[in-house]
């Protein structure tokens, strides 16, 4: 990847490759502080090819930078978030031995645990304007670890996916097949390039000659609005999560976004209604849905634009140069309709994980990567993903998909997002029900718990109601399922004389 990046430097040197609310910098720019950081690394007595270095940095261009300039180093990238926890740090430094950990001086400030003599933090800011550092790039074959990118399993444990060179270009050609991304692009890039989503938008566009803009916040939906038409963006990518955001909490339907030509969603499932919503909201832009993980660098297959309207609970078909199967229990093709397990192949799809060759065999076998999905086909070949396999519960003796319930009572509140997530109470698993709306209704706890008690089997039915304005989210910007599950079990605990939610003095407090 260093090499292609390296590449897009000489063949774009005097474009401007990001642009922060502060400052424009060109590919030349980052081109040298890229290769200021390879320096810094080779000169080091202790360091050799091979080793991981930890990124802890924020979207811009000493995240470029560093990231690039670790590959040329030939060393494999491990980026994190500034803000991750000292626990899963530690977790992770202590799996993957890291060697250094590159962060900004704002970010070290307020982490001084990331010092630590065995992991040194080193400032980027300057580094490069000058002179171009007298370093070659050292060249790997597409097989070389590149990037071990950390997700959690089921378990809660760091997963470390180890992504090679060559899964990495396969995936970034694969996208610019099928995305419209243009030498004279300006895509509003606010997803972490710490996450996979994030990561793949800024490879795609630093690979085409195209501008990266990081400006606004989904912290406040309409500053990414403002962002978009002060900046002329061409483009922009969200999770679910900035999407319900943006429909809920902006203005983002009453702008006038000319430069705008499409916006792409991924991440996790953009309920249909939503999805629609989304569409109308920016033609004559595209809106495209999109499917993918992190164990597949991390695109698997797309909805073309033109059918967003017409298929918006379906995530389309597999993308260039990957193949997707949908298998039943005993391994084999499942049939037209038949909910199975989503697998998929190609070169995009990852080494395996980390020191970890047990849980590299359940999901790698036989030439296939299981995905954990739940999906089936129609005649025409398009996919619909229906859960995970993982979030499967059982509730008095009965396996429920949460999903399940969330889109049966879903289709009776269009305007609200509707979230099921299991907690313990004494030892018993049970289900609370959050209802998002994007501001304080009181009557909407009743209205919820009326209408289950209508369309759902007792078993089924929760035992929390909530209403939030909005929904808890994670570093990467996604839905923090296990925050919710932990808030019922708190709601559910501190109200237990309350049956069977603790609705009432939430709506007290409102």
């Amino acid at each position: 990847m260093s090499d292609a990046f390296f590449a897009a430097v000489h063949d774009f040197a005097g474009r401007s490759a990001l642009v922060t609310h502060q400052h424009t910098y060109r590919y030349a720019d980052l081109g040298r502080q890229a290769l200021a950081v390879a320096d810094h690394l080779l000169s080091d007595a202790s360091y050799r090819p091979g080793d991981r270095v930890a990124l802890m940095l924020d979207n811009g261009a000493e995240f470029i930078a560093a990231y690039y300039g670790v590959l040329a180093a030939g060393g494999v990238v491990v980026p994190l978030p500034g803000n991750i926890e000292l626990s899963r740090l530690e977790r992770i430094g202590d799996i993957c031995q890291l060697r250094k950990v590159l962060s900004s001086r704002q970010i070290a400030e307020r982490r001084s645990e990331i010092a630590a003599d065995n992991c040194p933090t080193i400032d980027l800011r300057g580094r490069g304007r000058q002179a171009t550092p007298e370093v070659e790039p050292l060249s790997v074959d597409g097989h070389s670890l590149a990037m071990i990118m950390f997700t959690s399993g089921s378990s809660g444990d760091p997963k470390g996916v180890m992504l090679s060179d060559g899964n990495l270009l396969a995936n970034t050609e694969s996208i610019l097949c099928y995305l419209p991304i243009r030498e004279e692009d300006r895509v509003l890039a606010l997803l972490p390039f710490y996450h996979a989503f994030g990561h793949s938008i800024m490879q795609t566009h630093l690979l085409t000659g195209a501008t990266l803009v990081v400006d606004g916040s989904m912290t406040f939906p309409n500053s990414v609005v403002d962002s978009l038409e002060r900046h002329c963006a061409t483009s922009f990518s969200a999770v679910p999560e900035g999407y319900y955001a943006l429909l809920n909490m902006s203005d983002l339907r009453d702008r006038r976004l000319p430069h705008l030509r499409y916006m792409t969603v991924a991440g996790g499932a953009l309920k249909p209604d939503a999805v629609v919503k989304m569409a109308e909201a920016i033609e004559p832009a595209e809106f495209y849905v999109m499917y993918g993980q992190t164990e597949a660098s991390a695109r698997l297959a797309f909805l073309p634009a033109h059918l967003a309207k017409a298929r918006p609970d379906s995530m389309g078909k597999a993308i260039p140069g990957v193949e997707l199967c949908v298998m039943d229990a005993d391994g084999r093709e499942a049939t037209d309709g038949e909910t199975g397990e989503l697998c998929a192949r190609g070169a995009n799809v990852m080494l395996g994980y980390w020191n970890d060759p047990e849980g590299t065999d359940r999901v790698l076998r036989d030439g296939w990567l299981r995905t954990g999905d739940l999906a089936s086909r129609d005649a025409e070949g398009y996919l619909y993903v229906k859960a995970r396999k993982n979030d499967l519960v059982k509730v008095q003796g009965f396996r429920i998909h949460p999903r399940e319930v969330e889109d049966e009572i879903g289709k009776h509140f269009p305007n609200v997002r509707i979230i099921v997530v299991p907690y313990q109470q004494q030892g018993v698993t049970r289900l609370a029900m959050f209802g998002i709306s994007g501001r304080a209704d009181r009557g909407l706890s009743d209205a919820l718990r009326r209408v289950c008690a209508r369309e759902l089997p007792r078993h089924k039915m929760p035992s929390v109601f909530q209403v939030l304005p909005q929904a808890p989210l994670n570093a990467s910007m996604k839905l923090d399922r296990p925050a919710l599950s932990n808030l019922a079990e708190r709601c559910a605990n501190e109200a237990a004389e309350l049956e069977p939610g603790c609705e009432q003095s939430k709506r007290q407090s409102a």
